[in-house]
């Protein structure tokens, strides 16, 4: 299994991201396309130029809500400059119109991206369905709030085939326990209001536990992180159990996906993430 990282630029400028590509091995960066302001291409050109051992990419761009032939050109060029390192997280992003008919455009895109430029593709999704869906044209998949059990699940539709399985891990890290609780609790319910998320969550199980946050937070916490949805200020060897745990659940590689409170300064999580990857 490998561990990677899944940089958020809401969390960390992009300098302090150059700098953390530059000094800490990770075989696989994500950069998140949350910010209105930070382009997640560019940076992770940028992370591929600074680091010759690593590949890395936007994890993930909602593929069709762009402009496809300049996404091409852009592709081209970066993987020229840097021997095929760059790839491509894409996902499905808000859906107004039909799911089929938007999953049957993504392939569409997917498919003349691949032909055209050759790079690797993983598609995010959140159940087996669009795994199936996709597993032909894709080289593999990101799950995000996946425990270890619908990691089991999902992965199963690769068995046997040289696919990878990638599983975001959102830890959360505070001065103190209650800052990385409250994080964690405005995370998991801004999701849990996504119907898909919801949904997602009901089906995994942990609903109750999203849901009970505020009057049963202890014993929800708890919960969560047994079943491998969340960490709460965890130790490098906890990490590597998680990690452990899902890798015997078919996840290739876990994309840990670091919340640091506002009071964490970044020579912190620096050092924080240094010890992860020692």
């Amino acid at each position: 299994m490998s561990i990677g990282l899944a940089l958020r630029p809401e969390v960390f400028k992009p300098l302090e991201i150059l700098k953390i590509a530059e000094n800490i091995f990770s075989k696989y960066f994500f950069i998140p396309d949350v910010s209105n302001e930070i382009d997640p291409i560019q940076l992770s050109f940028s992370i591929l130029l600074k680091n010759k051992e690593t590949m890395a990419g936007p994890g993930v761009i909602r593929i069709n809500e762009m402009q496809l032939n300049e996404l091409i050109r852009q592709i081209k060029t970066i993987n020229e400059l840097v021997e095929n390192r760059f790839f491509l997280g894409v996902g499905l992003g808000s859906v107004k119109e039909d799911v089929s008919q938007a999953i049957s455009s993504m392939r569409e895109k997917i498919l003349k991206i691949v032909q055209e430029t050759g790079v690797k593709i993983f598609v995010a999704t959140l159940r087996e369905g669009l795994a199936k869906k996709v597993k032909d044209i894709s080289d593999g998949i990101i799950l995000n709030f996946s425990t270890f059990e619908h990691a089991k699940r999902v992965s199963s539709v690769f068995k046997y085939e040289n696919k990878k399985v990638i599983s975001y891990f959102k830890i959360f890290i505070g001065q103190t326990q209650d800052a990385a609780i409250h994080m964690a609790i405005n995370e998991l319910q801004k999701y849990a209001s996504f119907p898909q998320y919801y949904e997602l969550f009901k089906k995994e199980g942990v609903i109750e536990d999203i849901l009970a946050l505020y009057s049963k937070r202890e014993e929800a916490i708890r919960n969560l992180q047994a079943k491998g949805v969340i960490a709460i200020n965890p130790s490098p060897d906890f990490i590597k159990n998680v990690s452990d745990v899902f890798y015997k659940n078919g996840v290739d590689v876990l994309a840990l996906y670091p919340y640091f409170s506002p009071t964490y300064n970044y020579d912190k999580r620096f050092a924080f993430l240094k010890e992860v990857f020692l």
